[in-house]
């Protein structure tokens, strides 16, 4: 991170995420935290819009991050749907040397690597109510 940079700008929404609705205060203080114990500076949180869909604050953070080591969220889950819109998140963050963290998955992509386990993480949430809740036994 270059010396001009303040910190980790934190992201929360109060929409549900995944399995999760998290209250925001609750969201910011894991943010807090996970920054505290990794040595991040920790910048106020951003709240996204709540419309179904909106991730207007996170597309608009992503595009401003010259002033900033990255965005700490609480979870992958938090990202948009559509896998374009993510890869246009994750290349500008790259593209300013930053990272993005991910709280309770306890992820963070630095670099380009990274983004391929985030991917395959949501990839398989997405086939995961498909699956039996059962192994066959072989009997």
């Amino acid at each position: 991170m270059s010396a001009n940079r303040q910190g980790f700008r934190g992201y929360v929404t109060s929409r549900a995420f995944g399995e999760y609705r998290i209250p925001v205060p609750l969201q910011s203080l894991a943010l807090r935290d996970y920054c505290a114990r990794k040595g991040l500076q920790f910048i106020l949180p951003a709240n996204e819009n709540n419309f179904p869909e909106s991730y207007l604050v996170l597309e608009g953070m992503v595009q401003n991050l010259g002033d900033y080591g990255g965005i700490v969220m609480c979870s992958i889950h938090m990202l948009p749907r559509r896998p374009e819109r993510r890869r246009l998140i994750y290349d500008r963050i790259l593209s300013f040397g930053c990272s993005l963290h991910m709280v309770l998955e306890g992820h963070a992509i630095g670099s380009a690597d990274d983004v391929g386990h985030v991917e395959e993480l949501l990839m398989l949430n997405q086939i995961a109510h498909r699956l039996p809740y059962q192994l066959p036994t072989g009997e």
